[in-house]
């Protein structure tokens, strides 16, 4: 009897050591972002500004866009999502950018964007997003809407080399259905954010979707992807963070937060949330032929 309990005991160490192996050490980022949301959880100014941007950046999940750390303090802004044992964290590397998603429930969702400066990793932005029920009525656009901006032109010109080749990558992406297709990741299965839908379907059933919305009504009007009516982008050469206020076509406009990455020689949208602005008013869309009277 002594022998099987002492067996058994080593074998139950043996596992506990296996699953030890198993799980994932925390990395540096990991532990700094903890850390730093701890800090701002507290109010502690003096600690997290050891780890923030100088270029820092916030929205918060009613869709306020906190443009310098001075700004996010000054309203006492804490982070949605903080620390403890229901907060789910994910990781991922895009070389001199990565981003970090703490989550709860599938409900609470806060995408920290870190990035490799001369002095060490820094937190760049923090877009803060809670999934809600839409409590007002979007109106249907019944006419074609060309993809003018931005699919042609932008608001604003892209300096570095990255965010040229990203731009370039991104307006394919938003031409039609085979420039999505292409230029979407899914190699480590990301799936966008936003405030009325929660965490995306994958792309493989995303695209099955689109097809069969398209099967469905092939009449249905062409309508452009959301245009952008401001952005701001840091180029770290094979990786660009962009954030860009995007009004929608008979929807409220939001705040969308990206990483567009050089995936395996390919440039594609790897990371991407839309936090819907609450008390922004519907974006109505007018036909070009009503517009031009005016």
């Amino acid at each position: 009897m002594k022998r099987f309990l002492a067996i058994a005991f080593l074998v139950c160490i043996a596992q506990v050591g296996i699953a030890g192996a198993q799980t994932a050490a925390q990395s540096d980022v990991a532990k700094a972002d903890q850390a730093l949301t701890q800090a701002l959880i507290n109010g502690d100014r003096a600690a997290a500004e050891k780890l923030l941007d100088a270029d820092f950046s916030w929205v918060d999940p009613d869709g306020l866009y906190y443009a310098t750390k001075d700004e996010a303090f000054r309203a006492g802004v804490k982070p949605l999502v903080g620390v403890g044992g229901t907060v789910k964290v994910l990781e991922r590397n895009y070389n001199k950018v990565i981003y970090l998603e703490r989550s709860q429930d599938e409900k609470k969702f806060s995408g920290h964007f870190w990035v490799q400066r001369p002095a060490g990793w820094r937190l760049l932005h923090i877009n803060d997003l809670e999934v809600r029920q839409r409590d007002y009525q979007t109106v249907p656009t019944t006419f074609a809407v060309p993809c003018v901006n931005p699919c042609q032109r932008l608001p604003y010109k892209p300096l570095g080399a990255g965010e040229k080749s990203a731009l370039a990558a991104w307006q394919e992406q938003e031409n039609g259905q085979g420039g999505w297709a292409k230029r979407v990741a899914d190699n480590l299965d990301q799936r966008a954010i936003n405030t009325y839908g929660g965490r995306s379907a994958s792309k493989k059933d995303r695209l099955a979707q689109q097809e069969k919305g398209r099967l469905a009504n092939p009449n249905r009007p062409e309508i452009g992807a959301a245009p952008v009516a401001y952005g701001r982008a840091w180029d770290f050469g094979d990786s660009v963070v962009w954030v860009q206020l995007q009004p929608t076509y008979g929807d409220k406009p939001y705040w969308s937060s990206r990483i567009y990455a050089n995936i395996n020689g390919l440039w594609q949208m790897a990371e991407s949330y839309h936090t819907y602005i609450k008390d922004a008013p519907v974006m109505a869309p007018v036909p070009a032929s009503s517009a031009g009277g005016r």
